[in-house]
């Protein structure tokens, strides 16, 4: 993982429950659409069904089960939900393992206030110095080598997923 890579997460860490929740969305409305689907019969014949109507093989296969498309979908949902909450899941972990101050600089710096997340203005070097009683510089190398820890961190964590 890289330092963006960690930035972008950082940044996100507290809308992931919101992105699990329209993923959870995307499932509900794949289930209902995938009961409403009418599609005319299958033209099996192989001869030219009319205007609009495939004639050849291939096509009436394809229009036969359009249900596996939502089920795709939905299996593609899951599979992002579980990435979503395994980010989740390895940034707190990887916070924990920082100390109080750089937890705290990084949230003010990257993540944001986890109450109010429509307005997200990221706060200048100065005012994070104000906020936590250091200097600007040392804010400033703080935030370098606390995203440094978590890139550490990031490769020497192995996944379930990244097993072979």
């Amino acid at each position: 993982m890289t330092i963006n890579e960690v930035k972008e997460l950082l940044k996100i860490y507290y809308d992931i429950p919101q992105m699990i929740d329209e993923e959870f969305a995307t499932i509900r409305h794949c289930e209902e659409m995938k009961n409403t689907i009418n599609l005319p019969s299958v033209n099996l014949s192989g001869l030219p069904g009319g205007k609009g109507l495939p004639g050849d093989r291939t096509a009436n296969m394809a229009l036969a089960d359009p249900s596996r498309y939502y089920e795709d979908e939905i299996l593609n949902c899951y599979c992002r939900i579980a990435a979503l909450r395994e980010k989740r899941n390895w940034l707190g972990l990887a916070l924990g393992h920082l100390d109080k101050t750089d937890r705290y600089i990084l949230e003010l710096r990257y993540m944001g206030d986890p109450q109010n997340r429509k307005y997200c203005r990221q706060p200048t070097w100065k005012e994070i110095a104000g906020k936590s009683e250091l200097s600007e510089g040392r804010v400033r190398e703080r935030v370098r080598v606390a995203l440094l820890q978590l890139m550490i961190i990031a490769d020497q964590i192995t996944f379930q997923d990244m097993t072979q």
